[in-house]
């Protein structure tokens, strides 16, 4: 289970049964008890009041007062946040930013911990990282440290290097992951209507990934998307990749976190 990524009770515990049951040397029986047991094991099988849930969120600033304030404090941990916009609207200097900030510690609206960049466009910038961390007072040296850059090939690939971001929240003290950007490799490798539930049922289980280790380690997922035109009678607007016809991901996306679409200027 570890070879495929499930390195501990809770990722267990969270794992769809199909994609347990099809690991080598388990089959479906085997996988329900197992999943079954861990969810046990954690108390996840009982009820409790909505008196005793621990939200235990905490926010990473963006550098901007009025941004915070439209997001409630500031980016959350243990959930997804989709931050959608067109060509060169502001998506990766965001992500570069938010990178930085995140190594503030918690009296500057930091959490004083490490970064996961998923990088699918080639667009991460040491140099940007230098004059954000420069911009803020910190030593670019000892932030570009705690920056885990990952260069992102093919969708597969993307799905692998999740995995290993988990590893990282583990043993590297990662309290945020990048992905940056989710859809770009998904949009080229997946053409066409008739590769459409496939495109779907793949993107899904990246998403379910990252929310389990959202939750599981309270860490923050920042995933910047590409927008598409959408039509409405005689007028036309920006729409998130996976609006329209691919509404299962729009969804899943929107029911699990926050979303913020950047208008052009910024």
């Amino acid at each position: 289970m570890q070879e495929s990524g499930i390195s501990t009770a809770e990722a267990l515990a969270m794992s769809p049964h199909n994609i347990i049951s099809e690991i080598d040397g388990l089959g479906d029986k085997t996988a329900k008890k197992l999943i079954w047991n861990a969810r046990t094991a954690l108390g996840m099988t009982e009820f409790i009041t909505a008196e005793e849930i621990d939200e235990n969120t905490e926010y990473i600033t963006t550098g901007s007062s009025e941004l915070n304030r439209i997001l409630g404090g500031g980016f959350q941990t243990g959930k997804l946040t989709e931050v959608y916009g067109p060509f060169k609207s502001g998506k990766t200097n965001l992500a570069h930013t938010i990178a930085v900030t995140i190594q503030l510690p918690k009296s500057k609206g930091g959490l004083g911990s490490a970064v996961a960049y998923i990088d699918t466009e080639n667009t991460f910038a040491k140099e940007k990282i230098k004059r954000i961390a420069r911009r803020f007072g910190l030593d670019p040296k000892k932030v570009l440290s705690q920056i885990y850059h990952a260069r992102i090939y093919s969708s597969d690939h993307q799905s692998q290097m999740i995995q290993k971001a988990e590893t990282l929240c583990k043993t590297r003290n990662v309290r945020l992951i990048v992905v940056d950007s989710l859809m770009a490799l998904l949009r080229a490798e997946y053409v066409g209507i008739g590769m459409l539930a496939r495109r779907q049922g793949f993107l899904n289980n990246m998403i379910h990934a990252l929310s389990r280790i959202s939750e599981t380690y309270n860490c923050a997922i920042l995933l910047t998307n590409q927008v598409s035109t959408k039509m409405m009678g005689m007028f036309s607007g920006n729409d998130a990749i996976g609006g329209n016809s691919d509404k299962i991901f729009h969804q899943s996306l929107l029911n699990r976190s926050p979303w913020l679409p950047l208008p052009s200027y910024v």
